[in-house]
């Protein structure tokens, strides 16, 4: 309107002389309706932007902000969006395909921050006593994305020492002989069930905003390699890897940290031009599971058993255990119940 000359210069209705009318008309709402069209052809001198182009390009596969738009912002986009597809100028429906709510962090009495109150918290602080990363991977571990809740100084030095376990091990790692290898036996398999476990848990629960479960994962994975080391990381190479795959899980995380330390173990630059880590299907079946026994419905043990046993193969190789066979010694069975991966309890008397 400012550029309008008919509209911007006109005559004051009291006083009768030239003067000029206000072009800001319109309600901030009305602007940040619509700017999602404008982002990806924000260089059109022409025009808002190119049908074809924008038509290609949208609608926003995800869209993330807080609930308290629902009535304003979100509401006006969605008219926008349906005015210009009536217009011809858009041919979907929709603006954003998929909304996340993201929850808000409280302060540490779990109330709203506010200077009144007393409670705020400086990111500045934090970041100056801890790095960035830290504090950005505490921001995804200590919250439900979607939920929030307060803030725990307890959390943020967990994430710290977990970082301090990563670093660990990758000066480990960086020191072996890559060379040395050993059969893939039995320890080497526990550690890649959980390796692949990670990855699929840190990849499927990313995507679904769930990045408190993604980095637990990761901390899953960090233990069984602290474990496999204390048993004297016969396989080099795989113990590498598993580490260099940790540190790609963790990139997105913390990225700068991730960056460092993956040029320490040597890896080629950068790390986020390395492929994303992929899980496979057979290594996620354990050759055995643990199950629990029960005797009239009491936990009385756990044991070890073939995976992919049927109900009438979980009892049977139950009631063969060394464990259970103690258990039942002087008494009489009247039932098993057996849940294939689970548990087995037998009814006696």
């Amino acid at each position: 309107l400012a550029k309008c000359e008919e509209y911007i210069n006109t005559t004051c209705p009291k006083c009768g002389k030239p003067a000029k009318r206000d072009p800001d008309t319109l309600d901030t709402f009305v602007c940040s309706s619509w700017y999602f069209l404008r982002y990806p052809d924000n260089r059109n001198a022409e025009k808002a932007f190119d049908t074809e182009w924008i038509n290609k390009m949208l609608p926003v596969d995800k869209y993330v902000g807080g609930a308290e738009h629902a009535a304003m912002h979100l509401l006006y986009a969605r008219f926008f969006t349906k005015a210009l597809r009536d217009m011809g100028s858009l041919n979907f429906d929709e603006p954003f395909i998929s909304l996340v709510h993201q929850g808000t962090i409280l302060g540490p009495d779990g109330n709203r921050m506010s200077k009144s109150r007393g409670n705020t918290i400086s990111p500045d602080d934090y970041i100056n006593e801890y790095g960035s990363d830290i504090f950005r991977m505490y921001l995804g571990f200590g919250f439900a994305y979607t939920e929030g809740g307060p803030w725990s100084d307890d959390g943020i030095k967990a994430i710290a020492r977990f970082v301090g376990r990563v670093e660990r091990l990758v000066e480990t790692a960086a020191s072996l002989d890559k060379t040395v290898e050993s059969e893939y036996g039995s320890e080497e398999k526990e550690l890649d069930f959980v390796r692949n476990t990670a990855i699929r848990g840190v990849t499927e629960d990313a995507e679904r905003f769930q990045f408190n479960t993604s980095i637990a994962r990761m901390m899953e994975l960090v233990n069984a390699l602290y474990k496999y080391e204390s048993s004297g990381h016969r396989n080099h190479r795989f113990f590498t890897d598993t580490v260099m795959d940790v540190l790609k899980l963790m990139a997105p995380f913390a990225p700068h940290l991730a960056e460092e330390l993956w040029e320490k173990m040597g890896g080629p630059y950068s790390i986020f031009d390395q492929k994303w880590p992929q899980w496979d299907e057979k290594a996620l079946v354990r050759d055995e599971v643990e199950i629990v026994v029960q005797l009239n419905g009491k936990i009385k043990e756990k044991i070890m058993v073939p995976s992919g046993l049927d109900k009438t193969q979980t009892e049977e190789a139950a009631m063969k255990d060394e464990k259970v066979i103690r258990l039942l010694e002087g008494k009489t069975v009247v039932k098993v119940i057996a849940v294939p991966g689970r548990l087995v309890n037998i009814v006696v008397k």
